[in-house]
């Protein structure tokens, strides 16, 4: 197996923007806001834009997953 050229590892965004965090999550922009709002998943601003960084959404996605439990 051949491992990823540095152009390939370097490609993947470090941050996405909030359509971008919706259609990853599978969820609209509308929920992503709330979840937002909520302070339940952390974003960066850079001048106007809102953005969100693709660990926070993993780490957003495993505290979903524990809740589920309930």
């Amino acid at each position: 197996m051949t491992e990823p050229s540095k152009r390939e590892v370097d490609s993947a965004p470090l941050l996405l923007s909030v359509v971008e965090a919706a259609d990853a999550l599978r969820i609209s922009r509308w929920a992503l806001y709330q979840l937002i709002n909520k302070r339940r998943l952390k974003t960066v601003r850079i001048r106007s834009r809102r953005l969100v960084a693709p660990a926070d959404l993993a780490a957003l996605v495993e505290e979903l997953r524990k809740e589920g439990g309930e």
